[in-house]
């Protein structure tokens, strides 16, 4: 689509038959020009046939071959729609326009054009002789160039084919060249293909360009339904745009229409009693342009980006493409308002990002990337990589589970300090508030979020298995295979795009669908036909059998109901069916998670300081933010919402032919003979369960160290959140 390269060639091509018609053709022009200036003045005779010899020997060996324009696309916007058929963005450059058929603008434009900007369009060859007359007797009275005289022609040549650092210079021997090319474009089109092209072409001011982006611009309506009044105000705009923009100064804009009004009386255009109402209306204005929403904004600039890119800035902001996204506007207002009503990121709260997903085919539905588009670019849903914390151990039981090792086998939870070297220090890991729970299993571990066991899960599974695995489910970031991986401790981090998109895999049956935002592309074909530029084409990849990703959605659902997820909420009540996730909360409170899904909708949501990694720690009434309370309030307020039109479909189950074994080997342990519910250490009700990581040994050479850092001294314990939990203190928000 490098449509300059287009330009190049229809010139190389026809300029050896164009080239052989341009000396006559100049001559002939400019002899008829200058007899009409002699009309003017006899003194001027002398002067203007130097200034022709010049002109001549100047211009005529580099005239630009009209045949080009059909090979030169005018820069069109692009129009962006939801999933429901709405326009939600317009992408346009320097110029602002939607190119349309000469009989999809109304009548009464058209003539107002002509009856302003020139009045004898369907008498002359392009060239107006009696204006070139008339302009060069006030030019010379005044001797400068101050008027031109310049047909609908010329100014479609001009803004054709004439340099834009040229187009505003006074020049006289620019003129004659812009006469030249105008008797030889009519040549070659009929007076409607011309002024079709010109009232696609010229500027309206406000950035529209062409009647189809005036009439949008001015008046939020199609330049096929303006009315005589409107008609006439646009079409006075072209001569000063700036002088007669009705935004900035209504009155003078107001008394330019009336001045095309007369005119068009004048030359028979409209009767006494059409004039009499146009001029008796008001401006009657409307911007029509797309606002920006804050509400889509994150989502469209990923749209933008992505397209930008495929095919360049130029086909995206200047092909006139019509682009079908996967944005459902309701869950994008429901996920906005869910974000809105827990953080306010103006009043000192952390920000936060959400992101949707449908499982079944990939497609995004609602993405919140921030709080305020306009204050801040950075997209946190698809460009803010952070730490994971617990989160990740889905991951973990994922590749457990694909290896055949089954939920109900157990490990110690226990301090550990594994051995990384001569020449490393031990890798120590410790559960939160230093608890020691003793042999329990993995289902209570993921539960409980217990990250001694998961680590020795992972060591005997096998880092290098997880990491391909989570790739494989669509974490896009590089994973540096150390045990602090196992719990969250990535030397990358993730996105809330690819969270919401890897547990989307196990809703769908344990194939990943490729993530995308958009459905379709097309752009208006020659012969007026949508021509599809591209279409989704859905990409999958089995990470898990059905019946595995039932048995990782299983223990999931216990984090819902038993553990993390379940301490404070009720979820299956709240939504009304019963849906499955996992809390993660990083060293510190920097980041908290929580990544849940329905069979129909898989939602990740993150909240944290975007710009500095700050503990969260004493916001507004919370001893600390994990993910059991803010990232967990936002996805219960968005999913009891979003899932209301949805019907009830049941979590997998796993079949009886599931041949999942208890592993009793490696650094797993025997299941005790008999358990009373209490474990080594454990804390009372109502603490909290979501753990954090820590380490103190350096990774291998060429791996990232990873975020976590060691916990406080044992002498100064950190105090578990308060018992029962404070009710949400969700501001001044409604």
């Amino acid at each position: 689509m490098d449509y300059e390269k287009l330009a190049i060639m229809g010139r190389r091509r026809s300029r050896k038959q164009v080239q052989r018609h341009k000396r006559g053709r100049v001559w002939s022009v400019l002899r008829v020009a200058l007899i009409g200036l002699v009309s003017v003045s006899l003194a001027s005779l002398a002067a203007f046939f130097g200034l022709f010899g010049y002109t001549y020997a100047q211009v005529s060996e580099d005239l630009p071959e009209l045949s080009s324009y059909s090979a030169t696309e005018l820069a069109q916007t692009s129009v962006v729609y939801d999933s429901g058929g709405n326009v939600v963005d317009e992408l346009h450059g320097v110029q602002n326009r939607f190119v349309v058929g000469l009989g999809e603008i109304e009548p009464s434009l058209r003539d107002a054009v002509i009856a302003v900007e020139d009045q004898r369009f369907y008498e002359h060859q392009g060239v107006d002789y009696e204006a070139i007359a008339r302009a060069a007797g006030e030019n010379l009275k005044s001797l400068s160039v101050q008027e031109g005289g310049s047909t609908i022609t010329q100014q479609l040549v001009k803004n054709t084919y004439i340099a834009q650092e040229q187009r505003q210079i006074p020049s006289l021997e620019r003129k004659l060249t812009e006469a030249s090319l105008a008797w030889q474009y009519e040549e070659e089109h009929a007076k409607e293909e011309i002024l079709e092209q010109y009232l696609n072409t010229v500027y309206f001011g406000a950035n529209a360009y062409g009647a189809e982006a005036a009439a949008r611009t001015y008046y939020d309506k199609s330049a096929s339904e303006l009315s005589l009044s409107e008609s006439a105000l646009l079409a006075g705009i072209i001569n000063l745009p700036g002088t007669y923009d009705p935004f900035a100064d209504p009155e003078t804009a107001k008394a330019r229409r009336d001045i095309v009004l007369d005119k068009m009386l004048e030359q028979g255009y409209i009767d006494q009693k059409k004039y009499d109402e146009a001029t008796s209306q008001g401006l009657d204005l409307s911007r029509g342009r797309v606002e920006y929403e804050n509400d889509n904004q994150y989502f469209l600039d990923a749209v933008r980006k992505e397209l930008a890119e495929q095919y360049g800035d130029q086909a995206v902001y200047e092909g006139g493409l019509t682009i079908y996204t996967t944005l459902d506007p309701n869950l994008q207002g429901l996920a906005a308002a869910a974000v809105e009503k827990v953080v306010a990121p103006e009043s000192g709260d952390p920000s936060a990002s959400l992101v949707s997903v449908e499982p079944s085919t990939g497609a995004v539905k609602a993405m919140v990337g921030g709080s305020d588009f306009e204050q801040v670019k950075f997209n946190l849903a698809t460009q803010g990589k952070r730490q994971p914390g617990s989160s990740f151990k889905m991951f973990v039981l994922a590749e457990a589970i694909r290896q055949g090792i089954s939920p109900d086998t157990y490990y110690a939870s226990k301090d550990l300090s594994i051995d990384m070297g001569a020449y490393a220090e031990p890798y120590r890991v410790q559960n939160y508030n230093y608890v020691q729970r003793g042999p329990i299993s993995l289902k209570t571990a993921t539960e409980q979020s217990d990250n001694t066991v998961f680590v020795q899960l992972a060591l005997d599974l096998g880092l290098e298995n997880v990491a391909a695995l989570a790739n494989k489910a669509g974490i896009e970031s590089y994973l540096d295979v150390y045990p602090a991986m196992a719990i969250g401790g990535l030397g990358e981090g993730v996105t809330p795009f690819n969270m919401a998109s890897s547990y989307s895999m196990l809703a769908n049956g344990g194939v990943h669908m490729e993530p995308y935002l958009v459905e379709k592309v097309t752009k208006e074909g020659d012969g007026g036909e949508d021509v599809v530029v591209q279409e989704h084409e859905p990409e999958e990849n089995e990470v898990l059998t059905r019946d595995q990703a039932a048995a990782v959605t299983q223990t999931l659902r216990g984090v819902t109901e038993r553990g993390t997820a379940g301490r404070y909420r009720n979820l299956k009540a709240e939504l009304g069916r019963d849906s499955a996730g996992k809390t993660g909360t990083t060293e510190l409170f920097v980041d908290a998670w929580y990544v849940g899904y329905v069979p129909q909708l898989a939602t990740s949501v993150w909240v944290g300081y975007p710009e500095e990694r700050v503990p969260m720690i004493g916001v507004r009434g919370f001893p600390e933010i994990n993910g059991e309370n803010f990232p967990l309030d936002i996805w219960s307020l968005y999913m009891q919402e979003a899932v209301k039109e949805m019907p009830v479909q049941e979590l997998d189950i796993p079949s009886n032919d599931s041949k999942l074994q208890v592993k009793t080997d490696g650094r797993a342990v025997s299941k005790p003979a008999e358990t009373t519910g209490k474990t080594k250490g454990s804390t009372t009700k109502g603490k909290s369960a979501e753990p954090k990581s820590s380490q103190s040994s350096t990774p291998s050479s060429g791996q990232q160290q990873p975020t976590f850092q060691p916990p406080p001294p044992s002498n100064q314990p950190q105090q578990p959140p308060v018992n029962p939990r404070p009710p949400p203190i969700y501001g001044q928000q409604q």
